[in-house]
């Protein structure tokens, strides 16, 4: 059986990040018990859910907000009900956000007898002034504690996410993190470019002129130096934002990509599973923790919206996500999954997007090149309206 992922979000934090548009709530008090309980709940109600039967987990992801606010004994509870209700892989990916501010030694160390096996830390800099400009809690001196907690209890599998194009940020301020980020020996580094989402903090003051944001050049050379520099300093490049050393990928974010089956559980999580409708179905649970909450404990589910994907949805899907890996999509499996070729829905866009030098194909592979690559929501985009030119199928 086709083994699936399991997201698991918990929307609480201590503070919430001028920068973030999540689903997050900052509480002095967190109703962890009643949420937890109602994760369980929700567990127990898609445990009978015959697309999911008998299927096995091949990784678990806790994501939030700061899961890793919630205690130890609350993780084991989830992730013993996982194991007692779906059959997990060995060597399962079990990975929880956490913020380094401080992140205890203690703390970590039930993470782990709970079964968490990759810790991703949101360190986004090694610099004071950046951490301010984000909204941070932590100082830079917390995220090699934090690493070097986390390696002492055995957890080995670490992703460091850092932020960049920040206000004020300096091209030498983004080398002083990337060298720190390498110096700390994880196995893994995010790096994103900041946006400036609607609704945020850092939006009401972008749009009040209380900031300025950094010059489109600057934040592109960025992007090189990044590009550059991991790859120098041994973590491969296999994502857009994600880079890797030994080959460890971040396996659940690769479930996304790769178009596999995940269910999420928990305020509104998001679910994928392609067996259900023809081209696959997606569905959100209430983004309201209470309703979340209250609806889970009720029903066994919260779930505020369902859709089967269009033929053209689908298709946009398959190069929106797949596109986003370096080694770009199967061609086979594009015609595998939809019956035709790729020709066949966009005529003659991609040889027009290779002769234009932002795509290349390699035997069975598109992918974007280097040049596509800078300006890869531009070019992704251009997949967003398929036509069926020689093939009869209908919408």
């Amino acid at each position: 059986m086709k083994p699936f992922s399991i997201y698991i979000h918990i929307p609480y934090c201590a503070q919430k990040c001028p920068y973030c548009d999540f689903n997050t709530y900052a509480l002095s008090k967190i109703p962890e018990e009643e949420y937890c309980n109602a994760l369980i709940s929700e567990l127990n109600f898609f445990s009978n859910a015959e697309f999911l039967a008998g299927r096995p987990v091949q990784s678990i992801f806790f994501g939030g907000g700061t899961p890793s606010l919630f205690d130890a004994v609350s993780l084991r509870k989830i992730i013993g009900t996982i194991r007692q209700r779906f059959p997990v892989i060995h060597n399962a990916e079990i990975s929880i956000e956490a913020n380094p501010n401080p992140l205890e030694a203690e703390r970590i160390a039930g993470f782990a007898r709970a079964g968490i096996n990759r810790l991703s830390l949101g360190s986004q800099s090694f610099t004071s002034e950046t951490l301010k400009t984000l909204g941070r809690m932590h100082r830079p001196e917390h995220i090699e504690a934090a690493v070097e907690n986390t390696k002492a209890v055995g957890i080995t599998n670490i992703n460091l996410d850092i932020i960049y194009g920040v206000p004020g940020q300096t091209m030498d301020q983004l080398k002083f993190d990337l060298e720190e980020a390498v110096a700390i020996n994880p196995t893994h580094i995010s790096a994103y470019g900041l946006t400036i989402e609607k609704g945020t903090p850092f939006y009401l003051a972008y749009k009040k002129g209380e900031l300025k944001l950094l010059d489109e050049d600057l934040v592109a050379d960025m992007m090189e130096e990044i590009c550059s520099y991991l790859p120098s300093s041994g973590f491969e490049r296999y994502e857009i934002s994600n880079f890797a050393a030994d080959k460890l990928y971040a396996r659940h974010n690769m479930a996304y990509w790769n178009g596999d089956d995940y269910l999420g559980l928990g305020a509104g999580a998001h679910s994928f599973c392609k067996s259900i409708s023809q081209y696959g179905t997606r569905w959100a649970n209430y983004a309201s923790p209470e309703k979340y909450i209250q609806d889970a404990q009720e029903y066994g589910h919260a779930q505020s919206w369902r859709d089967d994907l269009k033929l053209k949805d689908a298709i946009f899907e398959f190069f929106f996500l797949g596109l986003r890996k370096i080694t770009g999509v199967s061609k086979n499996q594009f015609s595998k999954n939809f019956g035709a070729e790729i020709e066949d829905f966009y005529g003659p866009l991609t040889n027009i997007l290779i002769n234009n030098g932002f795509l290349e194909s390699q035997d069975d592979s598109l992918y974007l090149s280097k040049k596509g690559l800078m300006l890869a929501d531009n070019v992704i985009q251009n997949f967003s309206d398929p036509e069926i030119r020689s093939v009869s199928v209908a919408y």
